[in-house]
């Protein structure tokens, strides 16, 4: 058990079954208030991690190249995009001759979805899950079982090495689970770690949010309140402002940690929930499309830790597509490792997420890593409202359904935070002049029936939709979009991890 735990902290991927032994081996000392691992290795693994530069970069060529070797092999579309390109996996000989692999943009893994999943004997996709797509086409993402019960036991192993969320916590989270694997799995590491949670996901207003969050309970071996709440951050700037609206102490609330994701998070948030809850916050930065390489942050810092062992960060520039100098911003190209991504391992994935990295390899607790400084935004058309991602296709095709509207729709969108809650606010050609009370009449069937009404948090108040009717041609630059043969409107919702 312990050479798995080992092996793990290397890198390594060891068997899900072995790691769910070993997380409920950590899960029992745990509960007996003991360390996660005897003789110290606890605190030892947990202030461990990469130390020597040049250890960690030839650990990720390695692995660059077994991904090379395994794609060009197992994975249709890669072996033809790499013969295409005239590369071999003996070609690759440094970190830096990845800029000699394809890059994949997302419109590709929407429309060749199939193409991208490894034919290694034995793989059996079980999985599916879903993002919104700019050509219209939702984005897939397969999985095994196997895949995701290893996430689900690393990620419990993780925790009980942290000491969160443990046995004895609570946890409150705020995700609508239904398709979305990211939210499932969340709730299956906590669960793993022994965790009771609370997966309030769509239901409830913003007090019964609070209330929940206040409630005394007498659960035998947990903690009296919620101590963990998981959300996104325009919830949780909504819930904050509700509970001051209230009169409520938070720092009574019996929270030790609140941990967000899904969106940007401002200084002006960090300082406020360290100023109103008095718990610092916990970011955190992951795509379904990359799945494995989720960035965690610091416990030191505001740095988000890049996983190194499970993939390769590029930060490039998005006009010229060269490397830019380290702490500029640029786009986030992410490369997952093979084995760690097994079924759809992605090569030199463009995220259109513009960051900045840091200049220094080693972070300020010590630790070899890659480190994403911040988050500066969107490179596309892209509007994160809520935990949600939206794309101009699916918006327009939900507005398909509007005569009054110019055809093919018109429109743009954006999000402003104000002080009571963030606004997304929909600005919309109108095909003739209407009257007050038509204008009126048809914003409101626009809100009940447009895509972003589907968002759970516009139900719970935590985002406020304002849709504003302009006449023919008034706005400048409205969004790309491409009316579709047979498009109708859209009932889903595009989720992001």
């Amino acid at each position: 058990m312990l050479r798995t735990q080992l092996s793990y902290w290397r890198g390594q991927r060891p068997s899900a079954h072995d790691l769910e032994r070993t997380a409920a081996y950590m899960r029992r000392r745990r509960e007996r208030q003991l360390p996660a691992l005897p003789f110290d290795l606890d605190g030892r693994l947990r202030q461990g991690g990469w130390r020597d530069p040049e250890r960690l970069r030839a650990m990720q060529l390695r692995r660059l190249r077994r991904t090379v070797e395994y794609v060009h092999r197992y994975v249709p579309y890669y072996r033809q995009a790499l013969d295409a390109a005239g590369v071999k996996p003996s070609d690759i000989r440094s970190l830096s001759d990845v800029r000699r692999l394809p890059i994949t943009r997302r419109d590709v893994l929407c429309e060749n979805a199939e193409a991208l999943i490894s034919r290694q004997p034995g793989l059996v996709p079980t999985i599916i899950d879903g993002t919104s797509g700019t050509t219209g086409r939702p984005l897939r993402v397969y999985l095994t079982s196997e895949e995701l019960r290893y996430y689900v036991a690393s990620g419990a192993v993780r925790a009980l090495l942290r000491g969160w969320p443990g046995p004895n916590d609570i946890v409150q989270t705020h995700r609508d689970l239904n398709n979305d694997v990211g939210g499932i799995l969340h709730v299956r590491i906590a669960r793993l770690a022994g965790a009771l949670v609370l997966t309030l996901g769509a239901r409830g207003t913003l007090d019964d949010h609070l209330k929940s969050l206040f409630e005394e309970r007498c659960v035998p071996g947990k903690k009296p309140r919620v101590s963990v709440l998981a959300t996104s951050p325009s919830h949780l700037w909504a819930l904050t402002r509700r509970a001051e609206q209230m009169g409520l102490n938070l720092r009574e609330s019996g929270l030790q940690q609140i941990r967000v994701g899904g969106a940007m998070v401002s200084k002006d948030l960090r300082e406020w929930v360290l100023d109103a809850w008095g718990i610092r916050l916990h970011e955190g930065y992951g795509l379904v499309d990359t799945f494995t390489c989720a960035a965690s942050q610091c416990s030191e810092s505001d740095r988000l830790h890049f996983p190194d062992t499970s993939g390769y960060a590029e930060v490039l520039d998005p006009k010229t597509e060269e490397p830019v100098t380290a702490g500029e911003p640029g786009v986030l190209l992410i490369t997952s490792f093979y084995p760690q991504r097994e079924l759809m391992p992605v090569l030199r994935y463009w995220t259109d997420d513009l960051v900045t990295l840091s200049p220094d390899p080693t972070c300020v607790c010590g630790q070899v890593t890659t480190q994403i400084l911040g988050i500066v935004g969107r490179v596309d058309h892209m509007v994160i409202v809520g935990p949600y991602n939206y794309y101009p296709q699916p918006i327009g095709d939900s507005l398909l359904a509007f005569g009054e509207l110019v055809m093919p729709p018109r429109f743009t969108l954006r999000t402003e935070q104000r002080q009571e809650a963030q606004y997304a606010i929909l600005d919309i050609e109108m095909r003739r002049s209407l009257s007050p009370q038509q204008q009126q009449d048809l914003r409101q069937r626009i809100e009940q029936g447009i895509i972003l009404s589907h968002n759970w948090e516009v139900g719970a108040g935590s985002v406020k939709l304002v849709v504003n009717l302009r006449p023919a041609g008034s706005i400048e630059q409205p969004f790309p979009y491409k009316m579709q043969v047979g498009g109708g409107p859209v009932s889903w919702v595009q989720r992001a991890l």
